[in-house]
């Protein structure tokens, strides 16, 4: 079993041409020492390449027999949704490339005569695999956030920076009277507070957005989804979420 480091980049070239996959895996791996290539000869091969083997990036042609590159792109989809795919075609239309931004492909790129196509292609995979694993890495790290906010066992609103609401864990749904986020999602901070204390609650979020720092802890008079009125000390401090700056809003009683 080949043990790769974090840079090693994995590539599945598919095309029904042995020969040309063999000529591309060649010049791809003498480009970039970090790249490994596996070829298939068509669909049905390298389905299951991508079933034994981990791939960081599929690169495939288009006109192949049984199924072309577009059937192959909406399968890896269906399982694979954010492995970068790129469709290394020698049959190029307006219509194709449109088939394949619809379907979900990371990149198209044309056949030509001549070596400088590797050099395009192996920079088109290296940014690819970068850009996946960087979405990897964000997703992970909100994943993370949203199981420590979910439980957290206070209640705790994200507010964007139009102040607007885009998330509410389970204790603050229940601390607002409400029977789900839906009923919360997309009202503005303002709307959760006495009116007499909205003026102030704005520039104090302001604040926080302009300078990215927390703001001190300050008692509020809470509406409720009912229309109940319950105090809270609210802290605020500066977050993100969905790689947007946001508000977080902790309420203690």
């Amino acid at each position: 079993m080949n043990h790769f480091s974090i840079d090693h980049i994995r590539v599945l070239h598919v095309d029904d041409d042995p020969d040309f996959a063999e000529i591309v895996s060649e010049f791809l791996e003498r480009k970039d020492d970090t790249f490994s290539v596996a070829t298939a000869v068509g669909v049905d091969e390298a389905l299951i390449t991508l079933q034994d083997t981990r791939i960081d990036c599929v690169v495939s042609d288009y006109d192949m027999p049984r199924k072309n590159g577009l059937d192959f792109l909406e399968l890896v989809r269906d399982d694979y949704p954010g492995l970068p795919f790129l469709l290394f075609t020698g049959k190029g239309s307006e219509e194709i490339a449109s088939q394949a931004i619809s379907a979900g492909v990371t990149d198209y790129l044309q056949k030509e005569a001549g070596t400088e196509q590797y050099t395009v292609l192996a920079n088109r995979i290296r940014n690819a695999v970068r850009s996946a694993r960087a979405e990897a890495v964000v997703q992970r790290t909100e994943d993370r956030y949203h199981n420590l906010v979910d439980t957290a066992p206070i209640p705790i609103l994200l507010f964007g920076d139009n102040w607007e609401a885009l998330y509410a864990n389970e204790a603050a749904v229940a601390f607002l009277d409400a029977d789900s986020f839906t009923e919360i999602a997309g009202k503005k901070a303002s709307d959760f507070l006495h009116p007499d204390e909205r003026d102030a609650a704005r520039k104090r979020f302001q604040r926080l957005m302009r300078e990215d720092i927390s703001v001190p802890e300050k008692e509020y008079r809470v509406v409720t989804a009912e229309g109940e009125m319950k105090t809270a000390t609210v802290a605020t401090a500066p977050g993100y979420y969905r790689g947007e700056k946001v508000a977080q809003a902790m309420l203690y009683r």
